[in-house]
């Protein structure tokens, strides 16, 4: 699904820094990079542990699901070279299946059980980027909070998506937001930093997730994902 302009170019996250508090102990650690990743181009590492980084909406006849994480690690990889920053050559996010929050314990129970993602025997939801194309500059909006050397790009991420064992090809249009480093940025996290944000869909039987409750009206058989992942080229483990 290509990027939507549905995401108000100057409503970018660094307007809230202010609000933003420090990161808990309890943070995961950042994902290992592949030494042939790395050597690619500069690394920027996914610092979870306090945005909403994953909202999923299940909007069925019978019932409407809103989930919610704050839990995915993982990296990618920008060219150091000429090429457009937003030109991502490689990449991995892990979403914790079991910390999908709906709010309801019971079913946050029933959604990490057998019947669902069966988070015991895959507790990861995996998105594997392989390229990046359709790079399009897009115009920095004034914005004092922004610093200087800010770059917007429009972009679709190539991929495969892995849920419960099973996985299959995603593009997903994303709007990507490079900042320099500044006193700014470090409210949010150490180094120069990458947010990526998206909208896209999932089929949730393309993933042979078949629940009869899908079929009485009470889960969509297509959820809508909103992603807002922050990313920086120091470290979850390596900042102050």
């Amino acid at each position: 699904m290509p990027w939507r302009p549905g995401f108000p170019v100057s409503l970018l996250p660094l307007a809230a820094l202010a609000l933003a508090p420090a990161f808990s102990a309890r943070t995961p650690a950042a994902a290992p990079v592949p030494p042939k990743d790395a050597a690619l181009g500069v690394v920027y590492s996914v610092h979870p542990g306090r945005d909403a980084q994953v909202v999923f909406t299940s909007d069925a006849a019978l019932e409407r699901i809103v989930g919610v994480s704050s839990r995915v690690v993982g990296y990618a990889v920008a060219p150091a070279d000429d090429r457009p920053s937003a030109q991502l050559l490689a990449g991995e996010f892990r979403l914790p299946s079991a910390s999908l929050d709906t709010g309801l314990a019971l079913r946050n129970g029933r959604l990490r059980s057998g019947r669902w993602l069966n988070a015991s025997d895959f507790p990861d939801i995996v998105f594997s980027l392989t390229r990046t194309r359709d790079v399009a500059s897009l115009p920095t909006p004034a914005n004092p909070v922004l610093p200087s050397g800010t770059t917007l790009y429009s972009a679709t991420l190539v991929g495969d998506l892995t849920i419960r064992g099973v996985t299959r090809p995603l593009a997903v249009g994303a709007r990507l937001t490079f900042l320099p480093g500044s006193p700014a940025t470090r409210r949010k996290a150490p180094g120069d930093l990458l947010i990526i944000r998206a909208e896209f869909q999932v089929n949730l039987r393309e993933f042979g997730l078949n629940d009869p409750a899908m079929s009485v009206g009470m889960v969509a058989e297509t959820v809508r994902v909103d992603l807002f992942l922050v990313l920086s080229t120091v470290a979850p483990d390596d900042g102050p």
